[in-house]
């Protein structure tokens, strides 16, 4: 049987662990770093049945042996905890007919793999570290209200883009005197000084005035 124990420790248990470690980094990448009970490693992690030929085992005593192996420590590519469970397991191994299933036994014991092992299955060559969340992109300005360009001015070479400013508090009054416009009828001209209360336009071109403009700034003609 010691040649028994020394194919475990050369192929068998340095196989499985490879299996188990690229299993678990399958299902979680976050699993493969926490413990699990011995129980779950041969009846949900790796059941012989699901996983004897992605792992290469002919018989079950093949993989039991792998199993008893990796518990024991051998190669070091896992601890079990107690650590008494550990030594027994080891004793076992290491026995001149050992029994391969004797791991049941210790089905609620807890193992955690070696994680300098883990980073040699992955190719990882830096210590686990979980992934750096991205904060949220900020939320996109607002456009400016339909009808209204910004305002561009340069400042110190550089374009600078000013919002037109809320004329809400605007809203209902005459924009030569800023007087308010009466809201219960239809209303052409300021009842305070007379300008027309829609935007001025010139009598000769049409083109837009401002209602303090003498001279369309277009064609010279009199705005009023």
């Amino acid at each position: 049987m010691g040649d028994r124990v020394a194919l475990i420790e050369a192929d068998d248990v340095r196989r499985l662990f490879r299996g188990l470690v690229n299993v678990l980094h399958e299902q979680d990448p976050d699993r493969v770093h926490a413990a699990f009970q011995v129980a779950e490693l041969y009846q949900q992690i790796l059941p012989y049945r699901a996983y004897r030929t992605r792992l290469g085992f002919d018989t079950n005593q093949d993989y039991e042996g792998a199993v008893l192996g990796l518990l024991a420590g051998v190669g070091g590519y896992a601890t079990v905890e107690p650590p008494e469970a550990q030594e027994a397991l080891a004793a076992e191994a290491s026995a001149r007919n050992p029994d391969p299933g004797l791991f049941r036994e210790f089905a609620g014991a807890r193992v955690r793999l070696n994680p300098m092992r883990i980073r040699e299955v992955l190719g990882q060559s830096s210590t686990y570290a979980p992934p750096e969340v991205s904060p949220p992109p900020p939320p996109p300005l607002a456009p400016p209200p339909q009808g209204e360009r910004p305002q561009v001015f340069e400042l110190e070479g550089r374009a600078a883009v000013l919002e037109p400013a809320r004329e809400s508090s605007e809203a209902g009054r005459c924009r030569a005197c800023r007087q308010p416009l009466p809201v219960d009828r239809a209303v052409v001209f300021c009842p305070w000084c007379g300008i027309a209360v829609g935007t001025p336009t010139c009598h000769r071109c049409g083109d837009e005035l401002e209602p303090s403009w003498k001279f369309c700034p277009r064609c010279g003609d009199p705005s009023r």
